[in-house]
Protein backbone atom coordinates (compact mmCIF):
# COMPACT_ATOMS: atom_id res chain seq x y z
CA UNK A 1 0.00 0.00 0.00
CA UNK A 2 1.16 3.56 -0.77
CA UNK A 3 0.17 6.59 0.90
CA UNK A 4 -1.44 9.61 -0.50
CA UNK A 5 -2.17 13.13 1.23
CA UNK A 6 -5.44 14.48 1.03
CA UNK A 7 -5.80 18.01 1.28
CA UNK A 8 -8.38 18.09 3.85
CA UNK A 9 -8.38 14.88 5.59
CA UNK A 10 -5.19 14.22 5.84
CA UNK A 11 -3.64 10.46 4.82
CA UNK A 12 -5.45 7.86 2.93
CA UNK A 13 -3.87 4.49 1.36
CA UNK A 14 -4.22 2.61 -2.70
CA UNK A 15 -2.39 0.33 -3.74
CA UNK A 16 1.24 1.03 -5.16
CA UNK A 17 1.22 1.73 -9.11
CA UNK A 18 -2.20 3.55 -8.67
CA UNK A 19 -1.96 7.04 -9.60
CA UNK A 20 -4.82 8.20 -8.30
CA UNK A 21 -7.79 6.41 -6.65
CA UNK A 22 -10.47 4.89 -8.74
CA UNK A 23 -13.45 6.14 -7.14
CA UNK A 24 -15.98 3.47 -9.33
CA UNK A 25 -15.06 0.23 -10.87
CA UNK A 26 -17.76 -2.27 -11.38
CA UNK A 27 -16.92 -5.94 -11.85
CA UNK A 28 -18.07 -7.41 -15.46
CA UNK A 29 -21.41 -8.77 -14.17
CA UNK A 30 -22.02 -5.13 -12.25
CA UNK A 31 -21.40 -3.65 -15.43
CA UNK A 32 -23.90 -5.52 -17.94
CA UNK A 33 -26.60 -5.21 -14.96
CA UNK A 34 -26.31 -1.37 -15.09
CA UNK A 35 -26.41 -1.58 -19.18
CA UNK A 36 -29.62 -3.90 -19.03
CA UNK A 37 -31.63 -1.50 -16.93
CA UNK A 38 -30.44 1.98 -19.17
CA UNK A 39 -33.34 3.22 -20.96
CA UNK A 40 -33.13 4.46 -24.36
CA UNK A 41 -34.96 8.32 -24.53
CA UNK A 42 -37.16 8.95 -27.32
CA UNK A 43 -35.37 9.99 -30.62
CA UNK A 44 -35.03 14.02 -29.87
CA UNK A 45 -34.15 16.09 -32.87
CA UNK A 46 -32.81 19.71 -32.56
CA UNK A 47 -32.94 21.79 -35.30
CA UNK A 48 -30.01 22.21 -37.42
CA UNK A 49 -29.38 25.46 -36.75
CA UNK A 50 -29.83 25.55 -33.02
CA UNK A 51 -26.84 23.01 -33.00
CA UNK A 52 -24.62 25.32 -35.64
CA UNK A 53 -25.34 28.32 -32.96
CA UNK A 54 -24.27 26.89 -29.99
CA UNK A 55 -20.60 28.79 -29.16
CA UNK A 56 -18.78 25.87 -27.82
CA UNK A 57 -18.24 22.39 -27.49
CA UNK A 58 -19.53 22.18 -23.95
CA UNK A 59 -22.76 23.92 -25.33
CA UNK A 60 -23.68 21.57 -27.94
CA UNK A 61 -22.33 18.74 -25.41
CA UNK A 62 -25.11 20.19 -22.61
CA UNK A 63 -27.68 20.93 -25.54
CA UNK A 64 -26.77 17.05 -26.26
CA UNK A 65 -27.50 15.91 -22.85
CA UNK A 66 -30.52 18.29 -21.65
CA UNK A 67 -32.57 17.64 -25.25
CA UNK A 68 -32.59 13.78 -24.39
CA UNK A 69 -34.57 14.86 -20.99
CA UNK A 70 -32.21 11.80 -18.94
CA UNK A 71 -30.03 13.03 -15.95
CA UNK A 72 -26.68 13.48 -16.05
CA UNK A 73 -26.06 10.46 -13.63
CA UNK A 74 -27.92 8.19 -16.20
CA UNK A 75 -25.89 9.65 -19.07
CA UNK A 76 -22.48 9.75 -17.87
CA UNK A 77 -22.96 6.30 -16.16
CA UNK A 78 -24.34 4.82 -19.08
CA UNK A 79 -21.04 5.93 -21.04
CA UNK A 80 -18.65 5.07 -18.42
CA UNK A 81 -17.32 8.30 -17.69
CA UNK A 82 -16.34 10.05 -14.63
CA UNK A 83 -18.98 12.66 -13.06
CA UNK A 84 -16.36 15.23 -12.41
CA UNK A 85 -15.25 14.57 -15.88
CA UNK A 86 -18.87 14.95 -17.62
CA UNK A 87 -19.30 17.84 -15.38
CA UNK A 88 -16.11 19.61 -17.29
CA UNK A 89 -17.56 18.53 -20.74
CA UNK A 90 -21.03 20.81 -19.50
CA UNK A 91 -18.66 23.39 -18.79
CA UNK A 92 -15.92 23.04 -22.19
CA UNK A 93 -13.50 22.30 -19.82
CA UNK A 94 -12.97 18.95 -21.39
CA UNK A 95 -14.30 17.07 -24.43
CA UNK A 96 -15.79 13.73 -25.22
CA UNK A 97 -13.45 11.06 -26.66
CA UNK A 98 -14.25 9.99 -30.22
CA UNK A 99 -14.40 6.28 -29.18
CA UNK A 100 -16.80 7.14 -26.82
CA UNK A 101 -19.27 9.33 -29.28
CA UNK A 102 -21.36 6.30 -30.67
CA UNK A 103 -22.62 5.28 -26.81
CA UNK A 104 -22.93 8.74 -25.85
CA UNK A 105 -24.89 9.19 -28.84
CA UNK A 106 -27.07 6.63 -27.67
CA UNK A 107 -27.30 7.01 -24.44
CA UNK A 108 -28.63 10.93 -25.24
CA UNK A 109 -30.51 9.15 -28.47
CA UNK A 110 -29.39 12.23 -30.88
CA UNK A 111 -26.23 13.09 -32.82
CA UNK A 112 -26.43 16.95 -31.27
CA UNK A 113 -22.50 16.86 -30.47
CA UNK A 114 -20.96 15.42 -33.37
CA UNK A 115 -23.15 17.51 -35.60
CA UNK A 116 -21.67 20.38 -34.16
CA UNK A 117 -17.98 18.89 -33.90
CA UNK A 118 -18.41 18.11 -37.63
CA UNK A 119 -19.57 21.91 -38.27
CA UNK A 120 -16.73 23.46 -36.88
CA UNK A 121 -14.27 22.30 -40.04
CA UNK A 122 -17.50 23.56 -42.75
CA UNK A 123 -18.84 19.87 -42.76
CA UNK A 124 -22.45 17.91 -41.94
CA UNK A 125 -23.39 14.52 -40.73
CA UNK A 126 -24.83 12.27 -43.43
CA UNK A 127 -26.59 8.73 -42.03
CA UNK A 128 -24.95 6.02 -43.84
CA UNK A 129 -27.49 3.40 -45.13
CA UNK A 130 -26.91 -0.70 -44.72
CA UNK A 131 -27.24 -2.49 -47.71
CA UNK A 132 -30.68 -3.55 -46.83
CA UNK A 133 -31.43 -0.68 -46.39
CA UNK A 134 -30.53 0.23 -49.74
CA UNK A 135 -32.19 -2.68 -51.38
CA UNK A 136 -35.47 -2.08 -49.40
CA UNK A 137 -35.63 1.66 -51.00
CA UNK A 138 -34.95 0.46 -54.48
CA UNK A 139 -37.59 -2.41 -54.04
CA UNK A 140 -40.10 0.44 -52.89
CA UNK A 141 -38.96 2.91 -55.67
CA UNK A 142 -39.46 -0.27 -57.85
CA UNK A 143 -42.94 -0.47 -56.45
CA UNK A 144 -43.98 2.72 -56.62
CA UNK A 145 -43.36 2.85 -60.77
CA UNK A 146 -45.04 -0.62 -60.79
CA UNK A 147 -48.19 0.71 -59.25
CA UNK A 148 -47.62 3.89 -61.34
CA UNK A 149 -47.48 2.40 -64.38
CA UNK A 150 -50.91 -0.19 -63.31
CA UNK A 151 -52.61 2.81 -62.52
CA UNK A 152 -52.12 4.22 -65.91
CA UNK A 153 -52.96 1.03 -67.54
CA UNK A 154 -56.18 1.08 -65.68
CA UNK A 155 -57.18 4.25 -66.76
CA UNK A 156 -56.16 3.66 -70.02
CA UNK A 157 -58.57 0.01 -70.14
CA UNK A 158 -61.18 2.74 -68.42
CA UNK A 159 -61.70 5.11 -70.97
CA UNK A 160 -61.44 3.05 -74.05
CA UNK A 161 -64.16 0.84 -73.08
CA UNK A 162 -66.50 3.53 -72.16
CA UNK A 163 -66.02 4.56 -75.72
Amino acid sequence: MERFEHETDGLFFGSKGDSQVKSKELSQAEAQRELDLFRQPAPNEVPLELIRKQATAGAAFTLACSSSGLADQQIYEFVGIDAGTFSKMKKGLATLQADDWAKFCYAVNNRIYPEWCAYQVHCTLVLVKTEAERRAEAAEKRAAEAELKLSVLMETFHVRSAA
